[in-house]
Order: C-alpha cells, then sequence, then structure tokens
C-alpha cells in the first residue's frame, strides 16, 4: 500500500512547487511588495516549507541512507544543496520574524530587530536566492518532465539518428 504522500497527484506537487517559487519572487524585494506581505507571505511560507519536505521525505530518507554508499555525484550535490537551502531558509526565516515590523506587532508580539538580526537576514535571504536557482537548474528535467506530463503532452523523445536520416 502506498503512503499517503505518495498518493498525492503529481499535478498538486507541481502547484505547491510553483507556489513556493511565486512566494520566493514575492519575497526578493520587500519595497517592492509592501513589508507587511513580505513578512505574511514569508510567514506563510514556513509551514509550506515544511510540508513540501514532509511530501519527500521518502526520497530523503532514501538518499540520505545511500550517502556513505556509492551514489551518482548529481545525487550527492542534490542532497548537500538540498540540507543548505534548507538550514539558510530556517534561518531567514527565523531572522526574518525577529526583525518583523508588521505582522509580528499586529499578532501583539513587540519584537526590537537589532541591525545584527537584520543584516543576517539579508545575507541568509541572498543565499536563499542563489540556492534556490541552483535547485531549480538541479530538478529542471523534473519540472519539465511534470509539466509535460500534467499538461497531458507526450513524452519528449530523445533526437535519435535514424538509418533514413543518416543518408
Amino acid at each position: 500500500m502506498q503512503s499517503f504522500w505518495a498518493r498525492i497527484p503529481l499535478a498538486s506537487r507541481l502547484v505547491l512547487d510553483v507556489g513556493m517559487l511565486v512566494a520566493m519572487i514575492l519575497l526578493i524585494d520587500p519595497h517592492a511588495s509592501g513589508i507587511a506581505i513580505h513578512e505574511w507571505v514569508g510567514i506563510v511560507i514556513a509551514p509550506v516549507l515544511v510540508f513540501h519536505l514532509t511530501l519527500n521525505w521518502p526520497w530523503i530518507v532514501q538518499v540520505t541512507r545511500k550517502l556513505v554508499q556509492r551514489l551518482p555525484l548529481e545525487t550527492r550535490i542534490n542532497s548537500v544543496l538540498n540540507l543548505l537551502l534548507f538550514i539558510v531558509m530556517v534561518i531567514a526565516i527565523v531572522s526574518g520574524v525577529l526583525i518583523s515590523q508588521e505582522a509580528l506587532p499586529l499578532m501583539g508580539f513587540k519584537i526590537t530587530g537589532s541591525y545584527t538580526w537584520r543584516g543576517i537576514h539579508e545575507v541568509s535571504s541572498n543565499f536563499v536566492l542563489i540556492i534556490i536557482g541552483a535547485h531549480l537548474a538541479m530538478h529542471w528535467q523534473w519540472i519539465v518532465r511534470t509539466v509535460r506530463r500534467v499538461a497531458g503532452m507526450p513524452p519528449k523523445r530523445r533526437n535519435v539518428r535514424t538509418a533514413e536520416a543518416s543518408r
């Protein structure tokens, strides 16, 4: 019997991933969206990130168990990249909460964000963007295949020369 997470349709996983990407784009420049939207999107993305990790937990466990074994270099790089992304995202979210100017005060929490936490937030957020770019690049084949499958398009065939084409 499949686990609950394995039964979540591919289209739903793709929507979740695209939603996270859109959220990250909204978070890039707090002045463009406004500080309140920036903070609320940052708060909402935390449980979405946990859901994303839970959804992919079987893969994480499988690859982690095999890290000491022989794995393709791409898989090892992907694992390290994912771990770095998780760590830097946690730092960005926690530091963002600690410098909140709108969301947490609205909920009754008085936060006095220091310049240190603001600097940590800016640096970690910039690293998040860089690592997300690498994460997207590492998963590009999956993204293309999934979009094609969800859109009902046939899988892209490899460029194979036929006997007629080589004449």
